[in-house]
């Protein structure tokens, strides 16, 4: 078995944090599915969704990749294609849902801040299991074409590990078209939502005196997973231009830094709602209480929008990103 360095340092930290999230991930599965009124609105359902296609992401990655690059069971890789194909199929689709949560968050909070009567009206139960559907069917979608397109395990002799490779080099036509244009279009349109909101907080800073902070926060947060989606998009355009170029060069600057990116992508996107988001805290809070016996009051609020149109006060968390 040979892991390098890096790897052993991040396995130290990522095996707790997978066991956290996925601890964190079924805490507000049960609020939601218990209907606790903090967590009823589009933002938890998406938040629970992306929690554990982030924890999948991170599986895949270890048995598809991980396990062949450490020279664990090399034999059962290369012998079978099927595994390969799976490699890109969970790759394909665990990748894409970032994208599109980082969409619809933004989106929602645009619409939530300019037009919040429409957002009002189409805020309910059957839009969060669209949202949630959509992102399912547009994630899956992408990934499963994948499964068309010959692909299998080689060993590298400039890496000295086995990876997955396509045999068919038409697929880099697929992927410039699902990786490069289609994910743009949402990045460049999650962009414009972004600039447009934090305009929308400037105004009705400068309207009513100040944001309130929850606004701020989750703002930042909006922004801060559009950056990570970013960098996930740069690494995907370097990876698929040098194999369709084939720049070994590209390829090998692109997978040495996959390991921040990814973990950055969706640790750093965990951690960071964790931190501003004082509904989870607590009920991370009262689980660890109940379990001991023990009572506790609540002292938070409610998470609160402000819209920029209107004074009224969106209340249950419905405007956050």
């Amino acid at each position: 078995m040979s892991i390098k360095i890096i790897e052993s340092i991040q396995l130290t930290y990522l095996v707790p944090s997978l066991l956290f999230m996925t601890f964190v991930g079924f805490i507000i599965l049960y609020k939601i599915l218990t209907k606790s009124k903090n967590f009823q609105n589009e933002f938890y359902p998406l938040v629970c969704y992306r929690t554990f296609n982030d924890i999948l992401y991170h599986i895949s990655i270890l048995f598809t990749l991980k396990l062949p690059s450490w020279s664990i069971m090399q034999s059962l890789y290369l012998e079978n294609q099927f595994i390969a194909s799976l490699s890109y199929l969970f790759g394909a689709t665990t990748c894409c849902v970032p994208f599109i949560h980082t969409l619809f968050i933004s989106s929602l909070r645009y619409l939530a801040i300019y037009y919040p009567v429409k957002y009002k009206r189409i805020s309910n139960r059957t839009t969060t299991f669209i949202l949630l559907l959509l992102l399912f069917i547009i994630s899956f979608g992408i990934g499963l074409p994948t499964l068309f397109f010959d692909s299998k395990y080689v060993y590298n002799d400039l890496t000295k590990t086995v990876s997955p490779v396509f045999t068919t080099h038409s697929v880099a036509y697929y992927q410039i078209g699902y990786a490069i244009v289609f994910y743009s279009i949402t990045i460049i349109i999650s962009v414009v939502c972004n600039i447009s909101n934090f305009i929308g907080l400037w105004k009705n800073n400068k309207k009513n005196g100040r944001n309130k902070r929850s606004e701020i926060l989750f703002a930042l947060y909006c922004l801060f997973t559009l950056f990570t989606t970013c960098l996930m998009e740069a690494y995907l355009i370097l990876r698929i231009g040098g194999n369709f170029f084939e720049n070994q060069v590209m390829v090998i600057i692109a997978n040495s830094n996959l390991i921040w990116i990814g973990d950055l992508s969706t640790l750093g996107d965990f951690y960071f709602l964790i931190i501003i988001n004082s509904e989870v805290r607590f009920a991370i809070k009262e689980f660890f209480h109940k379990l001991i016996g023990k009572e506790i009051t609540s002292s938070i609020k409610t998470t609160e929008i402000k819209s920029t149109q209107q004074s009224k006060v969106l209340r249950g968390g419905k405007v956050v990103s």
